[in-house]
């Protein structure tokens, strides 16, 4: 009895392609930059992903971090940072191929390849905090992840990568406690 494992095998490829996908996140900071001196900050508009909606959950879920961490927002051009938030989606493919025929090395045997191919959308986030008077850039943040296409799973993404992004913000207050 042969048994038939390449829709098995490509099934449990794709359920494993899907759980695979975690929030990439990173930080940087300008060292010389005492952010004990920063307590109010302004948005001010960045690149748009072409979604607003997704747009305006990202600014309100960086709005409600900061304010998390003591920061008042203020008017813009009255706070001591700046915040701009970047934001972009776009299409990334995912390659599977399976062989059939395991019977072992044969000349002449039968033996095919089924490729799989999975779409998925990436959604890409970048938090730029710059020093308003000096207009520096004092903290950089950029976070991705897939997207579902599901607006309220795509909402949870977003605020779970923003969380992931602000975790150790403001840089130093770690040490300090």
């Amino acid at each position: 009895m042969r048994i038939r494992t390449t829709p098995l095998a490509g099934m449990l490829a794709l359920v494993t392609a899907g759980c695979g996908y975690t929030i990439q996140a990173t930080t940087d900071y300008d060292r010389r930059a005492n952010f004990a001196n920063y307590h109010t900050f302004f948005m001010m508009k960045g690149r748009s992903s072409g979604n607003p909606l997704m747009d305006h959950r990202v600014e309100d879920d960086v709005r409600m971090e900061l304010t998390i961490r003591g920061w008042d927002e203020v008017p813009e051009g009255e706070g001591l940072a700046a915040v701009v938030v970047h934001a972009a989606t776009k299409t990334k493919h995912s390659y599977e191929t399976f062989y059939d025929g395991w019977g072992g090395w044969r000349w002449g045997g039968t033996r095919t390849a089924t490729t799989y191919v999975e779409e998925y959308k990436v959604g890409s986030v970048a938090v730029d905090i710059f020093d308003a008077s000096a207009k520096e850039l004092i903290w950089r943040g950029a976070a991705s992840d897939a997207l579902t296409g599901n607006a309220e799973k795509d909402a949870s993404i977003t605020r779970k990568a923003i969380t992931k992004l602000f975790h150790d913000f403001p840089p130093g207050h770690q040490a300090a406690q």
